[in-house]
């Protein structure tokens, strides 16, 4: 027997989208039908039989009262007026008659008598014969006001009307509330949890309805999660604060007691060990850091993104002669003012810099660019590098994503720690703005895009 959780939703048989769709289809269907078993019922009651004397008095009256309409193949039928018409035409260009009449003529001249009679929905009296010309009684059956041969193509088109409307409005009624999961779906593939949006549809109660609400479930239970998450990095690195720094006080004593050097490589190994697991330490924090900012606590200010730019290159001129890297720019001469927080966008030029240079060849070449398109202002850094693998361009900025060395042997070990990106991702995000990575071959050139104002949403 299934089960429902609490708090679970449910759906009862009556309000379940199986049903819901069962129905509209057989209400269309059924619409559908019952317009085509009338119309046939009404094109196809044809009869002939006997006219009686009231049916011969009214042809007679028919003749004496109106002038006939001479038949002209199909062109008759334009010619008819409402109720009964006389119509006349030769003896002997009876063939000349519409299809229905020249049947009925045929059938009373067989009979030999004045016949009454019905084919597709039109009445028919007659023929009398008069000199050389027949003539009969034609009219429309009861439904001449609004389905006669000229109109009859508006049923077909209201049938079809109604039904695209009623389909419209299911696949509607399905699609919309999908349209907004994908899209709140979407957000949170980008970090973004909020599912307000998703509340209008949570209330329903059919299958869509339990669907969404285990989705927000997830959004929830994923943010906790990740909060979490964060929490616990943020707590341990500074947990980890303390017997580091006393690490670090016990290395330099020990150091003082070996003056003779006996243990010198040791000692130069744990010291590199404890600097990289206080850099691991402060990318943490730092990221966390960041993780609790929201656009309106940046500390922006108005300036021109190529006078920083060259301040940021002259810091990280001794990483780069230290390499032998020849640097080429590429900034544009009349960059807008930029609203910008410049300690973060600092923080993440340095991180594409010093991340180039790592994965630089001896002696290669280095390429920064700053170039604005209307609006938005790119900075580009680009090395000689083994880049990465096309299917990792998108994870490389989620925290501690590694590329495997086994599947990149030219990168080795010296990969990092995966957060240095991930940080340049969050600035980018606090100033609405973005950044992707693409392999130039040779390279990696990852570019930062800012718009010329901060939002302060």
């Amino acid at each position: 027997m299934k089960t429902v959780s609490p708090g679970q939703k449910r759906v009862r048989w009556y309000q379940s989208l199986y049903l819901k769709v069962f129905l509209w289809f057989w209400l269309a269907l059924s619409l559908a039908m019952a317009v085509a078993v009338v119309t046939s019922d009404w094109l196809s009651n044809d009869f002939i039989k006997p006219a009686s004397q009231n049916d011969a008095r009214l042809l007679v009256s028919l003749i004496e009262r109106q002038p006939p309409i001479m038949a002209e193949g199909r062109m008759l039928w334009s010619q008819l007026q409402p109720g009964w018409n006389l119509v006349s035409v030769q003896v002997n260009r009876v063939g000349e008659l519409p299809h229905d009449l020249e049947e009925f003529a045929d059938t009373a001249a067989l009979e030999g008598k004045v016949m009454y009679g019905q084919n597709d929905g039109w009445l028919m009296l007659g023929p009398v014969q008069s000199g050389n010309y027949l003539y009969m009684g034609v009219s429309r059956q009861a439904w001449s006001n609004f389905l006669d041969d000229n109109r009859r193509w508006v049923l077909p088109i209201v049938v079809f009307v109604v039904v695209t409307l009623l389909c419209f409005a299911l696949v509607w009624s399905l699609t919309h509330p999908m349209r907004r999961l994908q899209r709140v779906v979407r957000q949170m593939s980008q970090g973004n949890f909020d599912v307000s949006e998703l509340g209008a549809d949570e209330n329903r109660h059919d299958e869509i309805g339990v669907l969404i609400a285990e989705v927000a479930s997830m959004a929830g239970a994923t943010n906790r999660l990740l909060q979490s998450q964060r929490q616990l990095l943020r707590d341990v690195s500074h947990e980890l604060r303390s017997p580091l720094t006393r690490l670090q006080m016990a290395l330099g004593i020990a150091r003082k007691k070996d003056t003779d050097g006996i243990v010198l490589k040791e000692h130069d190994r744990i010291e590199r060990a404890v600097e990289q697991v206080d850099g691991l330490i402060a990318q943490i924090l730092d990221l966390a850091r960041l993780a609790q900012l929201n656009a309106g606590q940046l500390q922006a200010e108005t300036d021109n993104p190529a006078h920083h730019v060259k301040i940021w290159l002259m810091d990280a001129e001794v990483e780069i002669d230290d390499k032998g890297l020849t640097l080429n720019t590429d900034i544009q001469a009349d960059l807008d003012a930029c609203h910008w927080d410049w300690m973060l966008v600092e923080r993440a030029v340095d991180n594409l810099l010093r991340n180039a240079i790592r994965f630089s060849p001896e002696g290669g070449v280095l390429t920064l660019s700053v170039q604005q398109h209307e609006r938005w202002v790119e900075i580009s850094v680009q090395d000689q590098g083994p880049g990465v693998p096309d299917d990792m361009l998108e994870r490389i900025f989620t925290p501690f994503t590694q590329i495997d060395p086994a599947r990149s042997p030219k990168i080795g070990s010296d990969s990092g720690y995966g957060l240095g990106l991930a940080l340049v991702y969050r600035v980018a995000e606090l100033h609405s703005g973005n950044v992707y990575a693409r392999n130039c071959e040779p390279g990696l050139r990852v570019t930062l895009r800012f718009p010329v104002g901060t939002s302060t949403n």
